[in-house]
Parts: structure tokens; C-alpha cells; sequence
């Protein structure tokens, strides 16, 4: 008897009422933007209509509510209860969260744009390093990989988040998941195996809708 492959989607939230603004979120707790509600809703019914092999059996999001305002919708339509769980909170961006990220707030923008090119040691002042989301996000990958074994799962978490879980699953050298940029817009689906099989699917333009083979974010 052949084991099925574990099938994991991964999902960032729709857009909130910070990124419309761009503001600088981490973990602020922001509702969703009505683009962002269009968006959980385009994500349920796409999840509702594949025909999963494995099906997904479980959902998963962070605690912050426009994670949790994202699963809810794909959850009701496959007939599951999501779990929410802290550890997959977005990065701690210390004294920039509620700031702008552009020219509004140079001091902002500079300390912002440092950061990023810093090492994954590197801390803002209040917040967390990317080191420190590593250390407590792929423990949660671990146990769902290994209590959802053969199934399908759904996660739905943050740009930060979604970096870990898929630079782990796809294999990547640790240096290049901070380079990993998931849009809003676009859910992966990783197919495990002894290489993972990849694929995207838009949630909004001409394509959405469509699975297309590859990272497309």
C-alpha cells in the first residue's frame, strides 16, 4: 500500500488595513482591508473546489486576527475548525511597527531598509531577529508534518512566517528565504516528496484561479 504525499498550502493573510497604508504591521493586530476580505473569500473558494490528493484535513493560522480572518472563510467551506497558534505571529519589527515604510518617514524608512540588509541576527530595537522567528516557527512545521503525515493542510500566516516554512519545505539555502516575497495574493502548494513538486495559485487578475507549476509570488 502506497503512503500518500503530504500536500501543504501555503498561504499568506489577505491584505490588512496596515498594508494598504504601508505601514509597517509585525505584530500589530489589524482587521483585514475590504481587498483583503476578497481575497480569504477568493482563497475558500478555490480550496473548496480542488480535488486534493491527499484532501486537506486541517487548518492552521497564526493568532493575529487577519491570519485568523483569512483561514476562517477556507476552514467553514471544507468543513474544518482552524487552530490558531501564536507561533506563527509575525517577526517583532520593535519600535517601526505602526510606521510608514516609505518617504512619509525617512528615519523609519532608513532604520527599515538597514534592517533588512542586515544579518539574521540582526534586531531592531523592541523586536525580534530573524533568527528568533526561525527558532519558533519551524518547530509548528515539524509537528505538522508529522501529525498531518499523508494529509493535506492548510497554513495561512505572514510575508515573515512564510518565509521559514517555505524555505524549509522547498529545500533553500537559509540565506535565501529572507528573500522569499509572498504577495497577498498568491497561495503555494508544495507537494512533498523526494523532490517537492511546486505550484501557485493567484487570487486575483487574469489568472486567478489557475495553478501554475513553480514559486510565482
Amino acid at each position: 500500500m502506497t503512503t500518500a504525499p503530504t500536500l501543504l498550502y501555503i498561504a499568506r493573510h489577505g491584505q490588512s488595513e496596515t498594508n494598504s497604508e504601508r505601514r509597517i504591521t509585525g505584530q500589530l493586530d489589524p482587521g483585514l482591508s475590504p481587498a483583503g476580505r476578497e481575497q480569504a473569500a477568493m482563497l475558500a473558494r478555490c480550496l473548496a473546489g480542488v480535488a486534493g490528493d491527499p484532501p486537506i484535513a486541517a487548518v492552521y493560522s497564526s493568532t493575529l486576527q487577519r491570519t485568523v480572518a483569512t483561514a476562517q472563510p477556507a476552514a467553514a467551506a471544507l468543513g474544518l475548525a482552524p487552530v490558531a497558534l501564536d507561533a506563527l505571529r509575525e517577526i517583532h519589527s520593535g519600535v517601526l511597527q505602526g510606521r510608514h515604510r516609505d518617504e512619509r518617514d525617512p528615519e523609519a524608512q532608513a532604520l527599515w531598509t538597514a534592517w533588512k540588509s542586515g544579518p539574521p541576527s540582526g534586531r531592531l530595537p523592541g523586536g525580534e531577529s530573524f533568527d528568533d522567528l526561525v527558532a519558533r516557527v519551524a518547530p509548528v512545521l515539524a509537528m505538522v508534518l508529522e501529525r498531518h503525515r499523508g494529509q493535506g493542510v492548510l497554513m495561512v500566516g505572514h510575508r515573515g512566517t512564510n518565509r521559514v516554512l517555505l524555505g524549509q519545505l522547498l529545500g533553500l539555502p537559509r540565506a535565501e528565504w529572507t528573500e522569499i516575497n509572498q504577495s497577498n495574493k498568491a497561495v503555494v502548494r508544495v507537494r512533498l516528496g523526494a523532490l517537492p513538486e511546486v505550484a501557485t495559485l493567484r487570487l486575483e487578475g487574469n489568472r486567478a484561479g489557475e495553478w501554475r507549476p513553480g514559486l510565482r509570488l
